[in-house]
């Protein structure tokens, strides 16, 4: 692409680490492209107020301030023009708008500079239809669900439905890393069927498509559940270990309690105060299992399902190898 003008900025340090953690979070090639982007969308962020003093004052608060640069593209020429017309410097303008970015929550922010591709994931959730993406350097024909922010509004998320060997399976995907979006048509497909979302074509799919979008998590718990066996310390490590903590759905109750009246989250609370030992049912999807419990070690056991509790035997076998206590055998 041709470029224009370089523009050199004087920003906040505040401003200067959220886009750089940005770039990286983002998947972007640097400091131009993220800014290019901001500017293109200038028009969804918060007007500027065209007041001369307050662009002096601007100019003033940063003056000691390290300059940002980057090379403005041919694609903002209308912005540089803007700015321009209305007798402002373009650096001036060009930090108001990035400061604006920057003030936005992080989900927010992905969703923001996702603009485009989201016009195209609308128009084909609303068409019930599936879309071409690149998601990971890999092309996929997919049905877009719906798009999310986590709980903290850190991430932005778009859930898919997907077919597979396995069959059909629903994933969250980082939108940020969502790229080159295509609405597929009897054009680009292999048929006019294929063009119909995968995750309405039967009613039970549509549902547990819309069950994870009334109880969305990252990793799409709702619904699947897993047996864990904690000692009283991997209890008083579930309580301290806050990040993708799973939610418990039962814990073992107090042998020596006989209240019938106490309900489910009453008998979670006083096993968790009281680190109570046993086995604990949790709302957890196996790729969230295989996040949070392995710090765990000997303090859970992981019972079911089958293939997951196979899984950490597997690993933990690997790691025991890795030291020296078992054989390649799995003899000690």
């Amino acid at each position: 692409m041709e470029n224009s003008a370089k523009i050199k900025i004087a920003v906040s340090a505040t401003i200067r680490n959220q886009l750089e953690m940005d770039i990286q979070d983002y998947q972007l090639k640097g400091i131009g492209e993220l800014c290019n982007k901001i500017i293109e969308l200038h028009q969804e962020l918060a007007s500027f107020p065209l007041s001369k003093r307050i662009s002096r004052e601007n100019c003033e608060l940063f003056k000691n301030s390290a300059p940002l640069q980057f090379i403005l593209h041919k694609r903002n020429g209308e912005f540089a023009t803007y700015a321009v017309s209305k007798k402002i410097k373009i650096a001036t303008l060009c930090r108001h708008y990035l400061q604006q970015y920057v003030d936005m929550p992080r989900g927010k922010r992905e969703i923001f500079l996702k603009k485009v591709e989201l016009s195209k994931i609308d128009y084909a959730i609303e068409n019930q239809l599936n879309v071409w993406l690149d998601y990971h350097g890999k092309r996929k024909m997919l049905a877009p669900c719906f798009v999310a922010l986590s709980p903290a509004h850190m991430r932005a998320y778009l859930v898919i439905c997907e077919r597979s060997e396995l069959g059909v399976e629903f994933k969250a995907f980082r939108l940020s890393h969502v790229k080159n979006v295509e609405v597929a048509t009897a054009h680009n497909s292999n048929s006019a069927d294929d063009t119909v979302a995968f995750h309405t074509q039967t009613n039970a799919l549509y549902r547990k498509s819309l069950d994870f979008k009334n109880h969305f998590d990252p990793f799409l718990c709702y619904g699947q559940e897993l047996k864990v066996e904690l000692s009283p310390e991997g209890v008083a490590l579930y309580n301290r270990a806050a990040t993708n903590r799973p939610k418990i759905l039962k814990a073992p109750q107090n042998p020596g309690s006989h209240n019938s009246f106490v309900s489910a989250q009453e008998e979670i609370a006083s096993a968790l105060d009281a680190q109570r030992p046993g086995i604990y049912i949790f709302e957890c999807s196996p790729e969230l299992a295989k996040v949070y419990f392995p710090q765990f070690l000997e303090t859970a056991q992981v019972l079911a399902p089958a293939e997951l509790r196979n899984y950490f035997r597997q690993r933990f076998l690997k790691a025991a190898t890795a030291y020296g206590l078992v054989d390649l055998n799995g003899k000690t």
